[in-house]
């Protein structure tokens, strides 16, 4: 080291001496000097630089070899054990792998979903794989096996790398998807409620309301696409049903889970101070990666975007976190990390560091939905506080005995508001023409002596008709909702007995108690008030008159085994409810913004690809279409609005849905995760902690089990069809767009309903043409099979009166 120590100095030498001739030449050193030069004494000569310089520079070599030398140990140590792994899975059949690349370029030039077909047709329903160097897996492609393997096997496993860190990898991991064992009990159970009959019989009216306003856009661009025929110009009128579909299914998502419109822009307030300390490193990490010039549009911090208010940017979020969170659609980062897994800290490092474009468009999808899932928390967390406050009795005397709370200026007995004048005993008080006897005044109308007054329907007796309700006198006869008895009629909803009937879901344990009418667990008290749900106080017991005994549970009840509604907007309710039975413990933060974040990107991605998908089928086949308008038009006519009991009669409707779903699943491969002894899968030994992928797609190809595989056959999945025994009668679950056993997607119901609806909506009032070059749909296959260009489309009015309101309503 000493002889290269002094060679490298003599070289630093003589470079200084060659710098100091060239800055200083001879020829200027007879030249006056015009200008002065300041000395600057703290600064070393520069060849006294290049001498310490030299000094060091020989070990720091030597130590970045040493480091160098290492890791191509351990690399060579990894790639001398890979053929360890092949030979585990050699004697199932399979392509070939490349060296360290494996199938990759075979995926990255078919497609995911085309590729394992291929391999289907070529090495028979079960194949193994290898997704870069070491990474193996087993394709599973038979309808049968997949369902034997999807039920008897739970576990979910991701066979691409996950470049993310803290809070985005603590996010993934806690998600429903990667969740296992009692932890995946505990947020499923959370979910339930949710999707239950009685809730999306809830959702139904908020679905049609999304529906119509993206069918109120589109028929504002069907008016364009006239005027522009009659112009000649081809631009106007087009319009990328997937991006329009995109904006529905958010806005559902927003109004049925949050009670939000998540395109809204806007702040909807403040958050607890706690909570923008646990938002704050959130936003900070989730941040670091944004571009250059770029903010994030939505901060995680008290000022929030609580509904999500990103508009539009919040929908082009959603789309690059499936298009650039896949390995082979994405960061290369990703894709080396693919062929060197062991490498994966500092590549993920890289990647944070020196972001490639997909994965800083990743990061800045991330970051915005991270914002959107904290705002949506602080908003409930926030309004959770205002309620807490609404019902605490204040020194006016507003008590929460029997009536309502003191923000509203009830009375604290069981009379109304101390804000115009508090009642002497019971009711209203005096300045405002209310009697101080009993209640009301006999100048409003309401009689002295117990409250109201026979002129406006109520007795003089109780304040009430003769009986314990309302008179017929003002039109609450039994017919209307009131029965003579107890004041309520079954035929509307309200059980004769003493409260609401479960025909409209307000069973005892979802909202109207059996007892006085109100029960505690949505908003009402289960004594004589109302609870602080709905801002009215709920601490009726110690006032509370005895209760009556309650009626038999209605059809829907709990008791009778099936799952309470819950009220729209009351997803998050449900989550930070959760409870483990063993410990008690609530989820935590990352948990939390996880299952949020979720439902947003589920609800969003494969609704909009299915429906999406959908359209484009129909508009290619025109006796489809023209059966579909039929089945609409007979259950529907041109505008009336589709109910519950209307969904059940668009089974042409349901099938169209479900053969786009056979042809393009969005969830085109499920996966499971072999436990801790071999398997048989068919025929083969597969060894433990194998990844297992099913590929749905492939068997939704299947020309053995579905007749013409490639065409567009409604009728398939209609049971009054002949062509129904082919296929869904003879093989289960051979239709399995939502996966398998327990694991399947836990929002089919719903998914279902949303897409009945808007297909209704839409093809109520409009048909669809496609423009040219649509035709074949090109696709992306990441982590969702998606249309890689959108779907472009010339919506057409089906009723002319119709595009002529718009056209007014625009002008």
């Amino acid at each position: 080291m000493t002889g290269a120590t002094a060679v490298a100095a003599a070289v630093a030498t003589a470079a200084a001496t060659a710098a100091e001739a060239v800055l200083n030449p001879p020829a200027l050193q007879s030249v006056p000097a015009l200008i002065t030069p300041v000395a600057s004494p703290s600064l070393p000569p520069l060849g006294a630089i290049m001498i310490m310089t030299s000094s060091w520079l020989p070990s720091l070599w030597a130590l970045l070899g040493y480091c160098l030398l290492a890791l191509v140990l351990v690399e060579l140590f990894v790639i001398l054990a890979e053929p360890f792994q092949r030979w585990r899975l050699r004697h199932i059949p399979g392509p070939p792998a490349l060296p360290l690349v494996g199938c990759i370029p075979q995926i990255m030039r078919l497609g995911g979903p085309e590729f394992f077909k291929t391999c289907y047709e070529k090495y028979g329903p079960v194949f193994r794989i290898a997704l870069g160097r070491s990474n193996w897996a087993v394709v599973v492609a038979d309808a049968d096996l997949m369902r034997q393997l999807g039920f008897k096997l739970r576990d979910h496993v991701f066979v691409e790398p996950n470049l993310m860190r803290s809070p985005f990898l603590e996010i993934d991991l806690a998600g429903l998807f990667l969740a296992r064992d009692d932890y995946w009990r505990l947020v499923r159970s959370a979910w339930q409620p949710a999707f239950s009959a009685a809730s999306l019989s809830g959702y139904l009216p908020r679905m049609v309301d999304c529906a119509d306003q993206m069918v109120d856009r589109l028929l504002l661009r069907a008016s364009e696409s006239g005027r522009a025929a009659a112009a000649a110009t081809a631009a106007a009128g087009r319009v990328d049903i997937y991006k329009e579909l995109g904006q529905m299914t958010l806005e559902v998502v927003g109004s049925t889970a949050y009670g939000v419109d998540l395109l809204a822009s806007g702040s909807n307030g403040a958050a607890p101070d706690e909570v923008k300390k646990s938002a704050a490193p959130a936003a900070a990490a989730a941040s670091s990666t944004a571009d250059a010039g770029e903010q994030p549009a939505v901060k995680s911090n008290a000022t929030a975007n609580a509904a999500g208010g990103c508009g539009r940017e919040l929908v082009k979020a959603c789309g690059d976190f499936f298009r650039c969170g896949s390995a082979f659609h994405g960061s290369r980062y990703a894709q080396a990390a693919m062929l060197f897994p062991e490498l994966r800290p500092l590549l993920s490092w890289m990647a944070h560091t020196l972001p490639d474009t997909p994965f800083r468009k990743l990061m800045k999808a991330r970051t915005r939905l991270l914002d959107t899932c904290l705002g949506l928390i602080q908003e409930w967390e926030a309004k959770q506080q205002q309620q807490e406050q609404m019902q605490k009795p204040n020194a006016n005397g507003h008590a929460a005995a029997n009536c309502h709370a003191a923000a509203n200026g009830h009375a604290a007995a069981n009379g109304h508001a101390a804000v115009n004048g508090q009642a002497a005993a019971n009711g209203h008080a005096a300045a405002n023409g209310h009697a101080a006897v009993d209640g009301h005044a006999a100048a409003n109308g309401h009689a002295a002596a117990n409250g109201h007054a026979a002129a406006n329907g109520h007795a003089a007796a109780n304040g009430h008709a003769a009986a314990n309700g309302h008179a017929a006198a003002n039109g609450h006869a039994a017919a209307n909702g009131h029965a003579a008895v107890n004041g309520h009629a079954a035929a509307n909803g309200h059980a004769a007995a003493n409260g609401h009937a479960a025909a409209n879901g307000h069973a005892a344990a979802n909202g109207h108690a059996a007892a006085n009418g109100h029960a505690a667990a949505n908003g009402h008290a289960a004594a004589n008030g109302h609870a602080a749900a709905n801002g009215l106080a709920v601490h009726a017991v110690a006032a509370a008159e005895p209760a009556p005994p309650q009626p038999p549970p209605p059809a829907d009840d709990t008791s009778a085994g099936r799952a309470p509604a819950v009220d729209p907007g009351s997803f998050l309710g449900l989550i930070l409810s959760a409870r483990n039975k063993a410990t008690g413990e609530a989820l935590n933060d990352h948990q939390v913004a996880s299952q949020v974040q979720t439902f947003i990107l589920a609800g969003y991605e494969t609704s909009t690809n299915a429906l999406t998908f959908t359209v484009h089928n129909i508009a290619r086949h025109p006796e489809v279409e023209r059966r579909l308008l039929a089945e609409i038009d007979e259950v529907l006519g041109p505008d009336r609005t589709p109910t519950e009991a209307d969904l059940a009669r668009l089974p042409y409707t349901e099938a169209v849905y479900n053969e786009a779903l056979r042809l393009y699943p969005p969830a085109y491969g499920t996966t499971r995760l072999v436990g801790s002894e071999p398997m048989l899968v068919g025929g083969y030994q597969v060894p433990p902690g194998t990844s297992l992928i099913l590929s749905i797609y492939a068997a939704h190809h299947d020309p053995r089990v579905w007749p013409r595989a490639e065409e567009f056959i409604p009728e398939r999945f209609l049971p009054s069809s002949p062509l129904y025994p082919e296929v869904c009668a003879r093989v289960p679950n051979a239709h399995a767009p939502f996966g398998y056993g327990i694991r399947y997607c836990i929002g089919m119901k719903f998914a279902i309903q949303e897409a009945k609806v808007a297909l209704a909506r839409l093809y109520q009032r409009l048909r669809f043409e496609l423009e040219p070059g649509q035709v074949p749909l090109a696709t992306a296959a990441a982590l969702t099979l998606a249309p890689r260009d959108g779907l472009w489309v010339r919506p057409v009015a089906r009723h002319h009166h119709l595009l002529r309101g718009q056209q007014g309503n625009q002008a």
